[in-house]
């Protein structure tokens, strides 16, 4: 799921810590754990696991971001899934202004798969997340919970797997600050030239939550935005895959995120 660090909408990867070491030597982060941002309509299985990280980076004409999000998703049932997100540790560096350092917010999503795939109509499921305002500088986290309701179609076509997402977003907001919800859409692309291999892009955008503009001038409210993604992941075991993505947005950010994802029984 994606979250909002710093003004910017980043979202969810995964990755075993021993491995975190070895990511920090190739890049540093903002906070995604999972190999798309995109939902999927892909569910898991009952009672299997998928668990993960990325270390992200990403530079601006602002300043630097970095993050390590966790991810841990869980399959209730086989129309059942729950991801947990923690992000234990975020930095943010502004080129002017104070630095904050520490732990970010925490999301919680439960999606539930509506119709399975057919050969002429894609996948259907709709999801509910709540993000728990567990980051204690300003800087980082806006001290409210939000509440986003996402509705997730995912369609293959031969080699090529697509997905694309409506979501709408209750912003948490204090008595004194005036904020409009937001409104995201997102369509990923994920093509298998091989059976371990996989070359994924996507795009994302959201409208803004200061009234009247298209950015924020408050660090810890998103503004509006687009963001395109290119990405190549490749599986080196069972269950295993490691993968590398780049990032630009319309805030003329780049964001490097190098991640591995876990998937057991």
């Amino acid at each position: 799921m994606a979250r909002f660090i710093g003004g910017v909408m980043i979202g969810p990867v995964k990755i075993p810590l021993l491995f975190v070491s070895a990511l920090i030597v190739l890049s540093a982060t903002t906070g995604a754990a999972q190999m798309l941002e995109t939902e999927t309509a892909r569910l898991l299985p009952a009672r299997s696991w998928k668990v993960g990280s990325a270390f992200e980076f990403q530079t601006s004409g602002e300043g630097t971001e970095a993050a390590m999000p966790l991810a841990i998703e869980y399959g209730l049932a086989n129309r059942l899934e729950l991801l947990v997100e923690p992000v234990p540790y975020t930095a943010i560096r502004p080129n002017t202004g104070r630095h904050a350092t520490g732990v970010g917010d925490v999301e919680a999503t439960l999606t539930a798969l509506m119709r399975h795939e057919t050969q002429s109509m894609p996948a259907f499921a709709v999801a509910a997340e709540i993000k728990f305002p567990t980051a204690h500088d300003s800087l980082i986290g806006s001290g409210e919970p939000d509440y986003t309701g996402y509705l997730i179609a995912s369609k293959r076509f031969g080699r090529f797997d697509t997905h694309v997402n409506v979501a709408y977003t209750f912003v948490g907001r204090q008595d004194n600050v005036q904020l409009n919800n937001i409104v995201s859409f997102a369509l990923a692309g994920v093509y298998h030239p091989s059976t371990a291999l996989q070359v994924f892009g996507e795009a994302l955008g959201n409208t803004g939550a200061i009234p009247g503009t298209e950015s924020s001038s408050t660090p810890e409210v998103a503004g509006g935005e687009l963001s395109g993604t290119l990405g190549l992941g490749r599986t080196i075991a069972p269950g295993l895959l490691l993968y590398l993505a780049v990032s630009y947005d319309t805030n003329n950010a780049v964001l490097m995120r190098p991640g591995i994802t876990w998937r057991f029984q």
